[in-house]
């Protein structure tokens, strides 16, 4: 679901430039950014251009496909009080379906990177946003619920590579003075799609049934991609690295402004990254990282998608009607899209340690009393909304930058695995919050905020436990001459 990013500092000298959408010159010695790059070490081909439209509409049409991949992947969940009362079917049972579809969004995780790898970017995420629209589109005409299993399964495959290919794209698409921002706004794309999609439900389920949901949803998606086939360039990174398709690249060059495209030669990495073994990550250097940021992505992972999906069901339970159960789950997404944008900010002002473990505390409060706020009856519904919005703000926002930190804090020879070992933590919180949330529920909304609250808490610890976070922003004035 989270960008796999690092983070390196970068000193900008490019006093020919202006600086994009500000139009200020870029003068020498300017101050030096703490630039997130991905994995692969994007070139500096595109860092002395500046921002053009191209590249804004690029990435605007790639992060468009998270909008998406958020706004399906929480349809179920929006679904699910309307599907167990028509179908008369328990939370138990529902349960199963939604680990079924992270069992799914485990294997395209894994599916769509070894697509994007060899046959590009592109591809690969087009493929997995067309997976999950036709999924999403057929679980309408379902009649059974094994039908809905299989397509939640195949759904999540298409899901599940969407959030990192994108993220990949959009950073290899921006210069490396605005990557940071353009990937963080990459990843909160998943919570304005679960936005859109609980503003529709709220609109939808009490009028027109919960079929009409994923025949919108998946309509809207499969055009989409149509649309995206045609126009979409791929990644000029990946091309830049194949001679095959040089004049491909040439071209998404010459439309993005380079003035001499052919120019251009394959970079490399500074050197090739050191061998080593798996055993490194869990060695006397690395192990209590490694376990603290699994331990805080397994906890975060569990929160979310015991939100995502059982969160209207628990309020439809509280004595709350269709159209609040699902402005429930977009406040939730609302507040998680202002507080991760407000805290790629605070990370670069104070470093990654202060802002997430003071998010993740004071989510942990915001869960508490939500456990105590009297739901009976559906009543104070906008004191549970307002919470709601404070949890996304801290609770949910908190998970943005899980990737970036453990992006720093493992070396680049083992970095990629240390990413695998806290992607495999996470969707395990997922699989165990699709059974554990039926349980949740019938202790009612006590026992599931309560829950939340100690996994917010244990997610505090994971993010304090953790040695190498990312540092605070180096101020110009402190920068050698």
């Amino acid at each position: 679901m989270l960008a796999q990013v690092g983070t390196r500092h970068l000193k900008h000298r490019n006093p020919g430039f202006t600086e994009p959408l500000s139009g200020r010159p870029v003068q020498p010695k300017e101050r030096v950014l703490a630039v997130t790059l991905s994995s692969n070490q994007q070139g500096g081909f595109l860092d002395a251009l500046p921002l053009s439209y191209y590249q804004i509409w690029s990435v605007l049409m790639i992060a468009a496909t998270v909008v998406l991949d958020g706004l399906d992947n929480q349809m179920l969940g929006l679904a699910a009080p309307s599907l167990l009362a028509e179908w008369s079917i328990s939370r138990d049972t529902l349960g199963m379906v939604f680990a079924l579809g992270f069992v799914g969004m485990a294997i395209g995780t894994i599916v769509s990177g070894v697509i994007g790898d060899l046959f590009g970017r592109r591809g690969a995420l087009l493929m997995g946003v067309g997976i999950f629209g036709v999924a999403t589109l057929l679980t309408g005409l379902s009649t059974a619920l094994w039908q809905v299993a299989l397509l939640k399964f195949l759904a999540g495959v298409g899901l599940g590579g969407v959030p990192g290919t994108a993220s990949a794209m959009i950073a290899e698409f921006t210069p490396a003075r605005w990557r940071s921002q353009a990937v963080t706004f990459g990843v909160v794309c998943v919570s304005i799609g679960g936005v859109l999609g609980g503003l529709a439900a709220a609109l939808i389920l009490p009028t027109l049934g919960w079929r009409w949901l994923f025949y919108l949803g998946g309509g809207i998606t499969m055009a989409f991609v149509a649309y995206l086939w045609s126009v979409l360039p791929e990644s000029p990174q990946y091309l830049l690295d194949r001679r095959h398709r040089r004049a491909e690249f040439e071209k998404v060059m010459t439309r993005i402004g380079h003035p001499d495209p052919a120019g251009v030669v394959p970079h490399g990495t500074h050197g090739e990254a050191e061998k080593l073994p798996f055993s490194t990550l869990f060695g006397a250097a690395h192990r209590r990282d490694t376990l603290a940021l699994a331990l805080a992505m397994f906890s975060g992972m569990f929160m979310i998608y015991l939100m995502f999906n059982w969160a209207p069901t628990m309020l439809t339970s509280s004595g709350y009607d269709l159209q609040a159960a699902s402005l429930g789950l977009t406040s939730f997404n609302m507040g998680g899209v202002i507080g991760a944008m407000l805290a790629s900010f605070a990370i670069i002002r104070l470093g990654s340690r202060i802002t997430l473990v003071a998010m993740a505390t004071v989510g942990t409060l915001v869960c508490g009393v939500l456990a105590v706020l009297p739901m009976t009856d559906g009543g104070n519904e906008t004191a549970m909304l307002g919470l709601l919005v404070a949890m996304g703000l801290f609770a949910s926002a908190a998970q943005s930058a899980m990737f970036a930190v453990g992006a720093h804090a493992f070396p680049t020879g083992v970095r990629a695995r240390g990413l695998g070992t806290m992607g495999v933590a996470g969707r395990a919180g997922a699989i165990v919050s699709a059974v554990a949330g039926a349980w949740l529920i019938g202790g009612g909304p006590q026992t599931f905020f309560g829950a939340l609250a100690g996994l917010m808490l244990v997610n505090a610890v994971g993010f304090l436990v953790v040695r190498s976070h990312i540092p605070r922003l180096v101020r110009k004035q402190e920068v050698p001459a």
